[in-house]
């Protein structure tokens, strides 16, 4: 089976489908809020934890690290000493403007990649609900401690995912530390651009004849609001990862659209994504690094400081 364990469904609409499990077709009523799944750190003194699955796991200083999540990757940078960090996924090592803070540890992901990982002998895995758990199985079969850390959904995910690896690790200074300095960097974004200055706009991209959004409760909302935009797509009640149709588009006219790189001449050569205000006189569209828009951790706050840079470039603010 060559499934990966790494599901990047998850993190980029490239890829979005059954495995992201939140899109809304645009038919009908929008969705309601959707539970969000994250393990939760207990209180100091605890000796074990759930994860996200509800299995059990003992809280200790694990020397021996693997993640199996794009977003654990950049966050054990942030909370362990780099010689316990053994590997790391393979879509962080191919893909992120950030990989080369990686050095040369080998990338893992995939089913075949089984023996690779038990012969690194680690003592602890990190995953997220994507991650398969047959795999999973056979890897705690092999005396290894494997932990999910649940959903994957933006800053707020984020957070609980800090918070936990912090209780797991004993690093719970650490991850308190880590935590205020990105309450701090989401602090000055907001307060960089103000509330009526902020354009309306959406994220859209487009997968062969599928038209694909990310709003509430997905990390493009996140995005979008720390770069300066008001989500307009939140505004007319979409939620998650819409798929839109041409009608929605059409009657939203957005006047500005974020994208990933290369892909604003794919909508504004559509037949009929082309006649929105955006792609006209006027109107904007505004490309980002694709897989660094697709990040549901850290790249987030970059990401948006790079987009709100675009979107109020030096002397127009």
């Amino acid at each position: 089976m060559n499934a990966d364990w790494v599901n990047t469904a998850a993190l980029g609409l490239a890829l979005v489908g059954a495995g992201a499990g939140a899109i809304w077709q645009g038919q009908g009523e929008p969705p309601r809020e959707e539970a969000v799944a994250t393990a939760v750190a207990p209180e100091e003194g605890a000796t074990e934890m759930q994860d996200a699955r509800g299995l059990v796991v003992p809280i200790r200083s694990y020397s021996r690290i693997v993640s199996l999540n794009p977003v654990a990757d950049h966050l054990l940078l942030e909370l362990v000493e780099p010689e316990r960090l053994l590997a790391v996924t393979d879509y962080t090592l191919k893909g992120h403007r950030n990989a080369w803070k990686f050095g040369d540890r080998p990338g893992v992901g995939r089913a075949e990649d089984m023996e690779k990982i038990v012969a690194l002998a680690p003592d602890l895995i990190l995953i997220s609900r994507f991650s398969d758990e047959s795999f999973m199985a056979r890897l705690r079969e092999q005396g290894i401690q494997v932990f999910d850390l649940g959903d994957v959904r933006g800053l707020s995910t984020m957070m609980d995912n800090i918070a936990a690896i912090g209780a797991l690790l004993e690093e719970r200074e650490r991850a308190a530390s880590l935590m205020a300095l990105i309450e701090r960097r989401t602090a000055d974004l907001e307060g960089a651009i103000q509330q009526q200055e902020r354009p309306w706009g959406l994220y859209l991209s487009v997968a062969g004849d599928d038209f694909l959004g990310g709003s509430k409760g997905s990390n493009y909302a996140d995005l979008l609001r720390l770069g300066g935009v008001r989500d307009l797509a939140e505004k007319e009640g979409y939620a998650f990862f819409p798929r839109y149709n041409s009608e929605e588009l059409i009657e939203m006219a957005p006047e500005l659209l974020v994208t990933q790189r290369g892909m604003g001449p794919v909508v504004c050569g559509h037949s009929v994504l082309r006649s929105l205000p955006a792609c006209g006189p006027g109107g904007r569209v505004i490309e980002l690094g694709a897989e660094e828009s697709w990040d549901s951790g850290l790249g987030i706050l970059d990401e948006a400081a790079r987009l709100q840079r675009k979107v109020f470039p030096v002397g127009e603010r």
